[in-house]
């Protein structure tokens, strides 16, 4: 009964979700309709901002950012700072929702300035809100929680209940991200009060769901689980997606507590309904825990069929697609060379014109000063008179210059448009190759891993895998940085896959060997040299005996064992072409409970900053910065890494990707 229920749901959302698309196409429609009356007021601004606004929420951005910057535009003609202050919002929002962060926070604190010089209380709220969950998605915690506070100052000094709920849930988030599970439960429960005095369901719905994280990641079942359902009951009432993310949490915690026959129903009601929305990374998690169920019932048969359904659909979402998405960032790679040829040859069009133009306005001058030398009585009002004739023709090229140099201005625009949304879009490809920090949770649970790539997409990379009670997780830095690197990664990444799916390897310098092999192979089919590969540091650790393997490419592993960090290097080859290539070396090691592994690439010591902005980090102070940071959790230990890297390098550009691994027995 229960399953026939949730189906019915789940049919009545994806009507709802139909008949909402329709909706929205209807009034943009009738706002494009108004607008093609509209004179140039503050009312068309209204009608434009409109338009974006609905155009960002069924998902056209590229019509969204064109409404929005011509709201925007006419704003200022018109010298409405209201309006051009909501534009500026709303095109933040779709640059956000692209995940092009640095554009985001550009057009949200322009929004912020005018919204200041306004004294707009309760726009300036909004918008420090905005600018927190910019920095929240860039992992900048610290931003994040000080914007996140500064609106709710604003929003208790308005009495903005709605804010003020919305705030609190935000703070508890970061809280929660950061590892200090009471001020996140105080921040989450504030939010609820506030939302039930609202009345407000959706607020509800994902405020239980928040707390009931929190105490899952408290190792509170019990509290977790009641806040679970409590979150379930609401979206069942109002028709939310998030049924089936609901349903397969309340089976992982009643598996943990071996629960099996409890755990298999609401696993199954998820699977159903992941199946009839079409929700791939559900349908996985869903076959995922019911092969533990089978596992946990002494049911092999069962848990093997079910693994095998897992390991599909893990397979078409991580690594189906890496060729595809290598060819896309091959494309994206020859789009930014092309683009550059043609601002070369814009600029030496521009150069052979200028010369055109003063080369003859110096054969004028010369027949002008002939011609007054010849005719002395005349020479005033010829002169004048060619002078008009002059000043009206420069003036004619200037236009046609103009015209052309707005044209050329636009074609730039538009390309850089089109390479940002390539660019974008590549990096939501390369998240698909990264393993989700819940699954890392899953198999490390006291862990932190500290990413911060150079460009929107990098050549380092994490990669994880399980192999019966073997943990693999390794960090990888491939040659290059940018859309280079990251098409590196792409190759390096699928040759690990194979290394451990295909060939059934799970001794580190085996894995490494092979996928050396499989990188050479797959670069010699090239007719170019290519000499790319990778450094990386891999172990495959075994959570039942407290042994780890390790094995190195030019990268070393760092144990602190006994209050004392002790480096093991690497072989001094990459994965890739090398002249003297040899088999690599396997280590062994026997862990103590409080032991902590460090795995990085060599960017965080690369680094230039100090008060002078020519101090490099080197690998001494990153050894002495770990030593120092000993007395905090794995997780604060990532976010003081995070913290003192970005107040070191001030304003100077981050010169390489970044990667640090920290796991504890």
């Amino acid at each position: 009964m229960k399953k026939i229920l949730f189906l019915l749901i789940i049919l009545n959302l994806i009507h709802h979700l139909s008949f909402a698309q329709k909706q929205g196409q209807a009034l943009i429609d009738s706002l494009l309709l108004e607008l093609s009356k509209a004179k140039e007021d503050t009312n068309k601004v209204k009608d434009l901002y409109l338009l974006s606004d609905n155009y960002e929420t069924i998902g056209d951005y590229a019509q969204g950012l064109e409404y929005g910057n011509r709201g925007m535009l006419l704003a200022k003609k018109i010298d409405f700072k209201k309006g051009e202050s909501i534009c500026y919002n709303n095109i933040g929002i779709i640059y956000w929702s692209q995940g092009n962060y640095d554009k985001a926070l550009e057009n949200h604190f322009a929004s912020l300035k005018i919204q200041k010089e306004l004294g707009d209380k309760e726009g300036m709220a909004s918008s420090y809100n905005n600018i927190g969950i910019v920095y929240h998605d860039k992992s900048n915690y610290v931003k994040a929680l000080e914007n996140y506070l500064t609106s709710l100052k604003i929003e208790k000094e308005l009495g903005n209940k709605k804010g003020i709920g919305e705030s609190y849930n935000n703070i508890g988030l970061i809280y929660l991200e950061k590892g200090n599970y009471d001020k996140a439960l105080e921040n989450c429960l504030a939010s609820l009060k506030i939302e039930k005095e609202l009345g407000n369901k959706r607020g509800i719905g994902e405020s239980y769901n928040n707390i009931g994280v929190i105490y899952l990641e408290k190792g509170n079942y019990d509290k977790a689980l009641e806040n679970f359902f409590a979150s379930l009951k609401i979206k069942q009432e109002i028709g939310k997606q998030g049924i089936a993310v609901s349903c397969n949490n309340i089976g992982s915690i009643y598996l943990t507590q071996h629960k099996i026959k409890e755990a298999r129903e609401y696993l199954d009601l998820s699977l159903n309904i992941a199946k009839e929305i079409g929700s791939k990374d559900n349908i996985r998690l869903a076959y995922q825990n019911l092969a533990k169920c089978d596992s946990a019932s002494d049911n092999w048969k069962g848990a093997y069929e079910y693994h095998k359904l897992y390991k599909e659909f893990n397979d078409s979402i991580f690594n189906e697609e890496s060729e595809k998405k290598a060819a896309q960032m091959s494309a994206l790679y020859e789009s930014e060379k092309k683009d550059g040829e043609i601002k070369l040859l814009e600029k030496d069009k521009e150069k052979q014109a200028a010369i055109s133009a003063e080369e003859s306005k110096r054969q004028k001058t010369i027949l002008f000063s002939v011609i007054g030398g010849l005719l002395l009585v005349v020479v005033f009002s010829v002169f004048m008179f060619n002078r008009w004739r002059v000043t009206k023709q420069q003036k004619k090229i200037i236009e046609e210059q103009k015209i052309v140099v707005e044209h050329q201005k636009e074609v730039v625009e538009e390309k850089n448009k089109e390479i940002t949304d390539s660019i974008t879009y590549a990096l939501r490809i390369q998240n698909a190759i990264l393993p989700p920090q819940k699954i890392v949770k899953q198999y490390l649970d006291d862990s932190f891993i500290l990413y911060k790539p150079k460009d929107i997409v990098a050549g380092d990379f994490y990669w994880m895998e399980t192999v019966d009670d073997l943990i693999l997780f390794a960090a990888c830095d491939c040659t290059g940085h940018g859309v280079p690197g990251a098409m590196v990664s792409m190759v390096c990444h699928n040759a690990l896959n194979r290394a451990v799916r295909e060939f059934g390897l799970t001794q580190p310098a085996a894995i490494l060997d092979k996928t050396t092999e499989i990188v050479i192979d797959n670069f010699s089919k090239s007719e170019e040299d290519i000499k790319d590969g990778m450094d990386i540091s891999i172990c495959a650790y075994n959570p039942k005996t407290k042994t780890i393997q390790w094995a190195g490419a030019n990268n070393p592993l760092w144990l602190l064992q006994n209050g004392e960090l002790i480096e093991t290097k690497a072989d001094k080859q990459p994965i890739g072409m090398s002249e003297d290539s040899k088999p690599f070396t396997n280590h062994t090691f026997n862990l103590n409970t409080t032991d902590t592994i460090y795995l990085f690439t060599d960017g965080f010591a690369a680094q230039f900053g100090g008060e002078t902005g020519q101090k490099k980090l080197t690998r001494k102070r990153f050894k002495d910065l770990i030593l120092s940071i000993q007395s905090k959790t794995l997780q604060e230990q990532g976010f003081a890494l995070d913290k003192f890297i970005t107040e070191f390098r001030k304003e100077i550009e981050q010169i390489d990707d970044i990667l640090i691994m920290g796991v504890k027995v």
